[in-house]
Parts: structure tokens; sequence; C-alpha cells
């Protein structure tokens, strides 16, 4: 009979844990703007959604990647077809503190709520998976009106409630929203969240410790209600991304790399973005 000693059941074990962490799915999303489907890999992908048609989608679908499209709920997406007849100051107004050429949608105005409906009927009934209502944290670059912060959450609702109208299984994601957490854990038709530098902020710094506690806390109570949680790090070293990794998978999220503030741009028939 033979007789194991400790170190070699520490080590049994460890080269257990090593085959089932190999074997465990890998907890990473991707955030992408190219046109090469073989770059993807499995899993969740955000897309600018007029890169790709419906075969392109439809090939993703069979090489298990889960597709999301960009919808920004708050700015202007520049030099796109509006296929309404709209007149600008009906929608749009230049912010004082915004980059230069940038302008904000007044997101409450009916106008900008019916080309809202239009893309998301698009780009689900062209085989996307899902949708991120992206920045809807910026109405407050319009006004910090309670108003404003409540006409957001009813856009948000209402976008959510004809997405699932359009395909039942659609997955509806919000990012840069923060702010209506305590909302979305309360949501079922919400599916989960973008939600970005937690750990890795612009130009790859790290988060103190101290300020990223209570967003830490407040999305692992959005994952106890089976939310998706998809963080985006800045994380520009091979150590820095390991570590985010890493911490991601101790609390169940997914985690992908973007350079910060996520912006997702539209290519046009030169190969330029737009």
């Amino acid at each position: 009979m033979k007789i194991y000693t400790n170190r070699t059941m520490r080590f049994c074990v460890a080269a257990l844990v090593l085959i089932l962490c190999l074997q465990m799915p890998v907890f990473a999303w991707q955030f992408y703007d190219g046109s090469d489907i073989a770059a993807l890999e499995p899993g969740y992908a955000l897309l600018e959604p007029d890169n790709w048609n419906r075969e392109d989608l439809y090939a993703m679908r069979q090489k298990g990647i889960t597709t999301l499209a960009w919808l920004n709920l708050s700015q202007i997406e520049e030099n796109r077809l509006i296929p309404l007849d709209i007149k600008d100051k009906d929608y749009v107004i230049s912010g004082r503190y915004l980059p230069e050429g940038k302008k904000l949608a007044v997101f409450y105005s009916q106008s900008f709520r019916d080309l809202l409906r239009l893309r998301l009927r698009e780009y689900l009934l062209k085989g996307f998976a899902g949708v991120v209502f992206a920045k809807v944290g910026y109405y407050d670059k319009l006004s910090n009106s309670p108003i404003n912060r409540s006409e957001m959450w009813r856009l948000v609702t209402d976008l959510a409630v004809e997405a699932r109208r359009l395909s039942s299984s659609a997955l509806v994601v919000v990012h840069d929203a923060s702010c209506f957490f305590d909302e979305i854990r309360q949501t079922p038709i919400i599916s989960g969240v973008v939600e970005e530098g937690l750990y890795f902020g612009k130009q790859g710094r790290q988060v103190r410790a101290w300020d990223r506690e209570k967003r830490l806390n407040t999305l692992i109570k959005l994952k106890e209600n089976d939310k998706l949680i998809l963080l985006a790090e800045d994380a520009r070293t091979e150590k820095r991304r390991q570590f985010s990794s890493s911490e991601s998978q101790k609390h169940g999220f997914d985690s992908a790399f973007a350079q910060l503030p996520m912006i997702i741009e539209r290519k046009v028939t030169d190969g330029s973005k737009k």
C-alpha cells in the first residue's frame, strides 16, 4: 500500500486545480472596432453595428460569438445616415465643455427617441444578439436636473421593452450607468452593465483601492442579481492585464481591454473612421 506524504498530496491538489482552471471558460469579452471575423474569439463581442452585415453576424454566431451592437443614447454619431426628416436644432446641441466637434442629443425629444427606436429595430432584425445602450450617464452633461435623470431612465426602460418585443431573447446592457445601478438591480429586463476603469483608468492609471471599493461592492450586488458585468480596463502592460483578469475572475466578472473612454467608430467606404 502506498503512503502519500503531505507534500505529495499538496502537489496532487495543486495539479488538479491547475487542470480545472485550464478547462474553465476564460472570463473575457471583446471590445472590437475592426472588420476581420477571424480576429474574434467565442464569447461576448461589442461591435459597431454598421461595420457588419447579416452574413457576418451569422458566421459569428456559428463561432459561438454573442454580438452586441453599440447604440449611443446621448451623443450624435457624426456622418451617419439619418433616415428621418429631422432638423438639427430639434435634437442636437453643442456643449460648451465637450471636446471640439462633439454634440449631445436632446435625448428626451421625440424625434431623437424615434431615431433610436429605428436604429434598435435595424440592429436586432439584422441579427445582433443584443444592444449596449451607451453613455446613459451623459444626461448630466446636458443638464444635471433630476427631471433629466428620470427622463433618461425612462428612455432606457422604454428601449429595453422595445428590444424584447423585437427579440424575446435580446440582451440589454447599459454602459456608463453607475448612477442607475439601484434601478438596474431591480429591473429584470436589463441584462447587465458595461463598466469602465474599475481597476485601470485612462492612460492605464491604476485606480486606488479606496476609490473603487464602493463601485466594486455595487457591482457584486448586481452580479448577485444575475446581471452580466462587463469590465473595460485600460491596462497597458501584460502584468496589469493579468491582475485585472484575476480580480475579475474572483467576482465572476468578464473583463476586456480598451483605450478609455470607450468609443466605437464607424468605418466608411474608403476605410477611414468616422
